[in-house]
């Protein structure tokens, strides 16, 4: 039918569409018709690297000249964000004046926007030396004549945005429909009242600041590509200075409006390799952030005891007596095989238990997306906090329909909101340090601990002491004695890495105080992944050594940027006996959520992929404060872009 309409593509003698190698010759070489605004500007101003302005260009809107394989293909118009870039290229080669050869007509507005910026030039100044310079420049000169006309020029080049009011109590957003109204439709607080939020990053008086960027990055790119800064786009910055909890979903209305016309009915695109315009289309693929945010974005609140976003209601987390905390203490027998030797231990786990109980089903996405539409809309604003779904704590933990099920491919993702590794092995490793090093206020072994052991294990040797008025707390087994502790510590002062691997530790060591201060991220994720075995090796008694190698070798596999299914199995085999070993090791309080959430990961990266694809290093890493003293938590989202 194709043929008989549209005939068959003249000249074409070499299949290259059918899978022939193509090799151009003279016949069939592409032929070029002028245009102002064309991509046969491309060709008539040369492929000249040297010139840094054209380079500018070309980074700024993300294009690489490349070796492109020329084909016999109809060309087409530009649509108008490519016929602005292929106007700047022009401008960017365009003499200043007829025979100028050391300025163009973009190097030069460059050049005095420049100098503008660097000396704090007013725009009325600006028009001033613009008007001199015009006056002794060669009639005919392409001097842009005045700071709007430059500034017009030089706009594509930047970043464009829209700012979009909110409600201070986030309640909704002056968008779309709701553009021209002056005071908000749900508690009635003035669109324009004054108000301010004590921000001040600078001076002795500066104070945290929270903001919550909005980043996307192109996820279909090579490895080594994707996860580079220069293809990280700002989508939105949701203002501090409180936390939006779960009226995030107010403030991203727009990004969701944007993702579904990306899928339907895409967006208008110009491929520059075959010079023809394409409907682009985009999916979201999933979201990255720490544990409590997400809770925010998924709906799912990670606080309590049902807390964990896979297991939810099905998890046996309890509440501890004397801690007040939830405790996820001998959860996790359950996972094992049902004949494992730990499944029928009575001792070392919960006092007098067998667990005969499987583990608990993983939902896919359409039967989590039955469930959440069970519940109903919620009054976004002051009054969230406040409303809760009949059975939120004990049968649930939902608490609000989240704004992504509103995509229509969502609930076919396998994977929609990612756990990630950088936090969880974070806290793994300060909970376990902080314990065995006994820091005051941080270890999870103190008095309330004990007394929680006396009720829920069998462990008479970590139980309290009384004498008389004075209650003595014994040492336990896995705890080192002081001057252990300050060997340990004074082996980190001395310690020293090859450059680039991590940074210098030994200056948050305090031998003094026998503390670690200021450990970033990166700073746990080496001690936990290298110097666990080896700060307590020979310390420790070997079962608990070996149970603590055997965390830190898991964190290392897992990040690994190289897995097969068999190694993931392997992990997700060992990491269950693993978490048991330590259970019966140390005291419930130890458990918090973060100390379960590493039975999943490895659920994740079977589907998901290797760690450094989807944790938030790459993220953390951007320049993206406005003075050191902001504190930033940030939501990454990654997409699929296809034609």
């Amino acid at each position: 039918m194709h043929l008989l309409t549209k005939g068959f593509m003249e000249d074409y003698l070499c299949w290259y569409a059918h899978g022939e190698l193509f090799v151009p010759d003279e016949r069939m070489e592409e032929q070029v018709v002028g245009s102002t605004s064309s991509a046969s500007n491309m060709h008539e101003v040369g492929n000249e690297n040297s010139n840094p302005y054209r380079n500018m260009v070309m980074d700024a809107m993300r294009m690489s000249e490349g070796n492109v394989r020329e084909c016999p293909i109809v060309e087409e118009e530009p649509n108008a964000d490519a016929a602005r870039f292929f106007d700047l290229l022009r401008d960017s080669d365009e003499p200043l004046w007829d025979g100028c050869t050391n300025h163009s007509k973009l190097s030069a507005v460059a050049q005095v926007f420049t100098i503008k910026s660097d000396h704090g030039l007013s725009e009325a100044g600006y028009d001033k030396i613009i008007e001199w310079a015009r006056s002794i420049l060669p009639e005919g000169n392409r001097l842009k004549e005045n700071f709007y006309a430059a500034k017009s020029m030089m706009k594509p080049l930047g970043l464009g945005y829209q700012k979009i009011d909110i409600c201070p109590n986030f309640c909704m957003l002056y968008y779309l429909e709701n553009a021209e109204m002056t005071e908000c439709m749900t508690c009635g607080h003035s669109r324009y009242k004054p108000r301010t939020d004590g921000f001040n990053p600078f001076g002795s008086f500066a104070a945290p600041y929270f903001c919550w960027p909005v980043i996307l990055t192109v996820y279909n790119l090579p490895p080594g590509m994707c996860m580079r800064p220069e293809f990280m786009f700002l989508s939105m910055v949701i203002p501090g200075p409180s936390s939006p909890g779960r009226n995030i979903d107010v403030c991203l209305r727009p990004l969701i409006d944007e993702l579904t016309q990306l899928w339907s009915p895409g967006a208008l695109t110009y491929d520059i390799s075959r010079k023809q315009n394409f409907v682009m289309r985009a999916a979201l693929m999933w979201t990255i952030n720490d544990f409590p945010a997400y809770g925010m974005v998924s709906g799912w609140s990670t606080h309590g005891k049902l807390g964990c976003p896979y297991c939810m209601e099905n998890n046996k987390a309890f509440t501890l007596t004397n801690g007040g905390k939830a405790s996820f203490f001998d959860c996790h027998r359950r996972f094992l095989p049902h004949n494992h030797r730990y499944r029928k231990n009575r001792k070392d786990f919960f006092v007098g238990r067998v667990e005969n109980d499987v583990a608990p089903p993983r939902l896919a996405g359409e039967e989590l997306f039955d469930v959440v539409s069970e519940y109903g809309e919620i009054v976004f604003g002051l009054q969230s906090g406040k409303q809760k779904f009949p059975g939120f704590g004990l049968t649930h933990n939902w608490v609000k329909r989240s704004i992504f099920w509103e995509l229509p491919y969502w609930k076919t993702n396998l994977l929609r909101h990612n756990l990630d590794v950088m936090h969880i092995e974070k806290n793994v490793f300060e909970n376990i340090f902080n314990t065995v090093m006994d820091v005051k206020g941080k270890t999870k072994d103190n008095i309330k601990a004990r007394l929680d052991v006396a009720l829920f294990c069998n462990r008479k040797n970590m139980e309290l002491v009384c004498d008389g008025s004075r209650v003595a707390k014994p040492r336990a087994s896995f705890v080192l004695e002081k001057n252990a502790q300050l060997l340990v510590y004074k082996w980190l002062k001395s310690l020293r890495f090859p450059d680039g691997h991590a940074s210098n530790i030994s200056r948050l060591v305090n031998t003094e105080e026998c503390r670690l201060y200021g450990m970033k991220s990166h700073d746990c994720h080496v001690f936990m992944q290298t110097l666990i075995p080896l700060a307590f090796r020979d310390l420790l008694p070997k079962g608990i050594w070996d149970a603590l190698t055997e965390i830190s070798h898991f964190f290392r596999d897992i990040c690994s940027s190289k897995l097969n299914v068999d190694h993931i199995e392997r992990l997700e085999k060992n990491i269950l006996e693993t978490i048991c070993k330590l259970e019966m090791i140390f005291p419930p309080s130890f458990f918090d959520s973060m100390e379960h959430l590493p039975v999943h990961l490895p659920f994740e990266v079977k589907v998901g992929g290797p760690v450094q694809y989807r944790w938030m290093y790459p993220f953390e890493r951007l320049d993206i404060t406005v003075a050191m003293t902001f504190i930033i938590k940030c939501f990454y989202f990654y997409f699929n872009v296809f034609n």
